[in-house]
């Protein structure tokens, strides 16, 4: 009797050997591998674990791949702070193919206005080119182009003075001395476009609606302002993004950056900051109003009451008084004490 007990126990044991197996490939794809004795060992839950890993997962894997791929460029591409803003972005393209790039831009726009531009020589012409002067020089002194130590622009919109925090961008506007280029055309737009390296081209429309020299000023201090934080690097970079996302999130946070920076650059060049105001309350009655439609699908630009509500609501005027009160104030001494009276 004890050896029958024995032998049919022996039979039932070989006979639920297989069941565990068995249980344990209905959770298996096709693809785990062969069950060994090795695995059986192992507790259930650690096998489908190992069988339901992310890798195992297409999508997961490609996300996992863009993620790389984005630390990667991060990492080999510079972030860089943008001046008087103190916004820290990503610019893939270097200051030389940015520059390269504004040659191309402002050739097909000459090529367009050719027989359009107005003669140098024409009072227009010198006017809109003096202001302009002013606004470079400002820039230029402002920003610390001429000497490190002498920066205005930057003093007054740091923003405390910690030794490792990184410091603003400008080696892209060093060189440019001799790049800047300015052209009137004729058209009866009033606006101002420029191109990465000093390209400005200004529409006479623009002179027949703004009359003062400070609102003109501040037209050419948006477009430097453009130039100063690499804007239209930053564009071509994102050209992948769809327009309406460019347009709503790229563009118009772009403008009403330019208006702070051009603010800013209005005081530093002895131009009187309110005349920002001035020129977009113009343009105000230029635009009219903005339908909800034009306002989220079509416009690039914010509109004008948006970028009032800007200006007013930052301290963008305060530090832009003092350095127009500051460069006001270098400007009587020198006339002063340098300039001949009899010349």
């Amino acid at each position: 009797m004890n050896r029958l007990w024995c032998s049919l126990s022996q039979i039932l044991r070989r006979c639920r050997a297989p069941a565990a197996p068995q249980r344990l490939l209905h959770w298996c794809s096709s693809s785990v591998p062969r069950v060994t004795p090795a695995l059986l060992r192992h507790p259930a839950s650690t096998v489908l674990r190992w069988q339901f890993c992310w890798y195992h997962d297409p999508r997961k894997v490609a996300a996992a791949a863009a993620i790389s791929l984005s630390a990667a460029v991060m990492a080999t591409c510079d972030r860089e702070v943008v001046p008087c803003t103190n916004r820290s972005h990503l610019v893939v393209l270097s200051p030389q193919k940015e520059r390269d790039l504004g040659e191309s831009l402002f050739a097909e726009e000459m090529a367009k206005h050719r027989h359009k531009t107005v003669d140098p020589c024409h009072s227009d012409s010198v006017r809109v080119r003096l202001i302009a002067e002013r606004i470079i020089h400002a820039a230029n002194r402002g920003l610390g182009v001429y000497d490190n130590r002498d920066a205005p622009m930057l003093r007054v919109t740091r923003k405390g003075n910690k030794p490792w925090a990184p410091q603003p961008h400008t080696r892209h506007l060093h060189g440019l001395n001799g790049s800047w280029e300015l052209v009137l055309a004729r058209h009866d737009n009033a606006t101002v476009g420029s191109a990465p390296g000093g390209k400005i081209i200004v529409f006479t429309g623009l002179l027949d609606w703004y009359k003062t020299d400070g609102e003109i000023a501040f037209a050419l201090a948006h477009e430097v302002g453009h130039l100063i934080a690499r804007h239209q690097a930053v564009i071509m970079s994102r050209l992948w993004l769809p327009a309406i996302l460019r347009r709503s999130f790229l563009h118009r946070s772009m403008e009403i950056e330019a208006d702070r920076i051009g603010t800013l650059l209005l005081g530093a060049a002895g131009f009187h900051p309110r005349n920002a105001l001035a020129f977009i309350g113009k343009a105000t009655e230029i635009v009219g109003d903005h339908t909800l439609r034009k306002e989220i699908l079509e416009a690039d630009h914010p509109h004008p009451k948006r970028r009032l509500w800007h200006l007013s609501d930052t301290n963008t005027l305060e530090e832009a008084l003092e350095l127009y009160r500051e460069a006001t104030t270098m400007d009587k001494v020198t006339q002063k004490y340098f300039v001949n009276p009899t010349m």
